[in-house]
């Protein structure tokens, strides 16, 4: 998963939280535009490299904002008005979000592919129930979805982040104070007590922050858990709002300079290497919480960055642009797929028109409207609506005529897409009399290159192959987390045949998996086949890191049991199959594509097999498909150049493995022609992902695998 932030709206206007007259904080709106800029910027263009940190200064603005909120109605009421208090955070978020979901969802529908589009229908649930982080937390951590395409709705992860903060934050404030005020009999010293319970939630959760970053960086990312201390240190500036609201202008000046210094360092200091949020986003949060400590007493107008009409109308609009900009920027990437300076533009320039739109036509109309507000009699009622009807009603008007027009393009493009892009059969290579399968394979990956729409005789289909996805491999429970498995129950072929070999290795090989269960169905009574590993834990000496969930805890034990029973079997053959990428060792430290090879060698040493080990190349990396397979792609859109990465780790494998007297196969004559790889060959569709075959795509090239083991001796 990639990081994403979204822009999350207090419900109030920023103010003073001295005693007095509420003032409109604009230094606190230009912050949301610093922070909202930084953040658009760095997800369109990938700068600054910290830009998506804004995300932290929104939830420490949001933490100030509503605990004084809290407060303030405590303090003139002597009571929190919890009916209040929600119906103005739903006024104020969920009809702008609303929009965007079902904006979002519509046009998905039409423009991605099924699964991506399902996908996008279920993120928008998820993100209504406020419940989004721990969905993709848990995508993030699945090892087989944690490389799917960003979803448009991704950023709304931070919103269902705080939503839940307040779930619970607003009882607590109730509590602390109605027993401290009881105990202390003081409103002075019950602040100061819910002061102290707030600072052991941030010191509780900056710790957890700081664990769990450290032993899975993606759930810690998106975890309530590990972000409630960037909220709570908003709301201890507002507990202690009466003591800075006396610090010397001068003190406050220089304060908000240092603030707005620090947290532009941060933007630029922050990479996505940066462990984030526990440390990473300290400095940020502790920047935004100088540049609002130094507003309290007073308006800050030398901090005139923030402080100016641009700033602040920016800041004004920030919820709907960061609501708006991720969907912008997924659909336009997916029409227009070369990011020009003419394609940034088009990004930037339609945010802003479609924010300023959703802005005064739904957010503001929706947040100052009537709606669950007590207004005592029906008279006053009516009289309430009637204002606002006066006030915004041409707004509704203009919204529905925005939507009719908006909803008209959609089903007009759609249906274009539609048709213009109808499937239709792909040229497929006639069939090339040979014993060598490799030459088929060959022709048909050359005619999938040739081919200008997608064949509608593709089985399975490719939004069917990226549904099932590593569900409907054979062999899918031999590489499970959990207790090593029964060998037996991985075992294919004849158990009493003569000869014996072992696949080992990690998803990898496990998508090789149901091509040599083929291999040893179609050898009569001469091999039986052991395929077994753990996804995600690579066969190497070296412990290499891997986020998926569970994977790390179980890849040492699953490498010694499968090291120790093949020292038991003495196999006649051992392929061994892993990812060629590069990585981290267990303690976070780089490992080289050389690094990595010599790990591979050294943990097949233990098998004390010297001769007779075959090491396997994957195929090399193929395009994303939730991104370029969709109604408006083709299928040179999905077509990709061997990598990099792939060249230097096959290098490797074969200068290497000949010093030992063993061997190494390329997968390249089933995968890719002349360097380039399609999505599919003759019928089939080659991965589900960019990483993996489909279990019948490699059924289909068994026979050019034993073809390859036969030419080298093996078979």
């Amino acid at each position: 998963m990639t990081r994403e932030n979204s822009t999350v709206m207090p419900d109030t206007t920023p103010e003073t939280e001295a005693s007095g007259p509420r003032t409109v904080r604009a230094d606190i709106q230009g912050l949301r535009a610093l922070a909202v800029v930084a953040v658009i910027v760095n997800h369109v263009i990938g700068w600054p490299s910290g830009g998506f940190a804004g995300v932290d200064v929104f939830f420490v603005i949001s933490g100030f904002l509503i605990t004084g909120l809290l407060l303030r109605d405590h303090e003139q009421h002597g009571r929190i008005s919890l009916a209040a208090f929600y119906a103005r955070r739903i006024r104020r978020i969920v009809p702008a979000a609303l929009t965007v979901i079902v904006v979002t969802a519509a046009v998905g529908w039409f423009l991605f592919n099924r699964a991506r589009s399902m996908s996008t229908i279920w993120d928008g649930v998820s993100s209504l129930l406020f419940v989004a982080n721990w969905r993709y937390t848990a995508l993030g951590t699945d090892y087989f979805h944690a490389t799917d395409p960003a979803s448009p709705l991704q950023h709304y992860w931070s919103l269902s982040v705080e939503e839940q903060f307040y779930l619970v934050w607003p009882w607590l404030v109730i509590i602390v104070l109605a027993i401290a005020v009881k105990l202390l009999r003081s409103p002075a010293r019950a602040r100061v007590a819910l002061g102290v319970v707030m600072a052991a939630i941030v010191a509780a959760s900056f710790l957890y922050a700081l664990q769990q970053t450290s032993s899975s960086p993606t759930a810690a990312y998106f975890s309530t858990f590990s972000r409630a201390w960037e909220l709570g240190a908003g709301a201890l500036l507002a507990i202690a709002a009466p003591l800075l609201a006396k610090l010397p202008a001068g003190i406050r000046i220089v304060v908000g300079w240092l603030g707005l210094l620090a947290l532009l360092w941060s933007f630029v200091l922050v990479t996505d290497s940066t462990p984030f949020p526990g440390p990473g986003a300290a400095l940020a949060v502790g920047a935004t919480m100088l540049i609002i400590a130094g507003g309290i007493g007073g308006r800050q107008r030398s901090l005139f960055v923030l402080d100016n009409p641009l700033s602040v109308y920016i800041g004004n609009l920030s919820y709907s642009l960061y609501l708006w900009h991720f969907p912008v920027l997924i659909f336009a990437l997916l029409l227009m797929p070369e990011q020009t300076p003419v394609v940034t533009a088009i990004i930037f320039g339609l945010t802003l028109a479609i924010s300023m739109i959703a802005f005064y036509l739904i957010e503001q109309p929706f947040h100052h409207s009537p709606l669950l507000r007590r207004s005592g009699s029906r008279e006053k009622s009516r009289e309430a609506w009637q204002a606002w009807r006066d006030r915004f009603g041409a707004h509704a008007i203009l919204a529905t005529v925005a939507l009719m027009v908006v909803g008209a393009g959609v089903g007009l493009g759609s249906f274009s897409v539609l048709r213009d892009h109808t499937p239709m059969a792909a040229p497929v290579a006639a069939p090339v009399p040979a014993e060598n399968p490799e030459v088929q394979l060959q022709a048909d990956l050359a005619a999938a290159l040739t081919a200008t729409a997608w064949p509608d005789n593709l089985s399975p289909s490719i939004d069917d192959a990226m549904s099932q996805t590593s569900t409907n491999n054979p062999a899918r429970r031999c590489f499970d987390i959990g207790d090593t498995p029964n060998f037996d129950d991985c075992t294919w072929g004849n158990r009493n045949a003569p000869q014996h070999m072992y696949l080992v290795g990690d998803s990898t090989a496990m998508a090789y998996a149901p091509a040599f269960k083929a291999m040893a169905e179609a050898s009569g009574d001469q091999w039986q086949i052991t395929t077994v590993g753990l996804y995600g834990c690579r066969f190497t000496d070296v412990l290499v890191q891997n986020d998926g969930d569970g994977v790390m805890d179980a890849c040492p034990q699953r490498k010694q049991d499968v090291a120790d029973r093949i020292r038991a079997d003495a196999p006649q053959l051992i392929v061994m199959s892993n990812a060629f990428a590069l990585g981290q060792s267990s303690n976070r430290q780089p490992l080289s594509t050389g690094d990595l090879v010599a790990s591979t060698l050294a943990e097949a040493a233990q098998y004390n097999a010297a001769g007779r080990v075959v090491y396997l190349a994957p195929p090399p990396l193929g395009a994303p498909l939730g991104q370029c397979y969709s109604r408006v792609s083709s299928p040179i859109d999905c077509a990709v150049n061997v990598d990099a990465a792939w060249n230097d780790f096959e290098a490797a494998f074969e200068a290497a493995a000949p010093a030992t007297g063993d061997h190494a196969v390329s997968s390249l004559p089933f995968s890719c022609v002349d360097g380039q790889c399609p999505a599919f060959a003759g019928t089939l569709p080659t991965k589900y992902d960019e990483v993996h075959m489909t279990v019948q795509y490699s059924e289909h090239v068994a026979p050019a695998i034993r073809w390859a083991f036969i030419a080298q001796g093996l078979m």
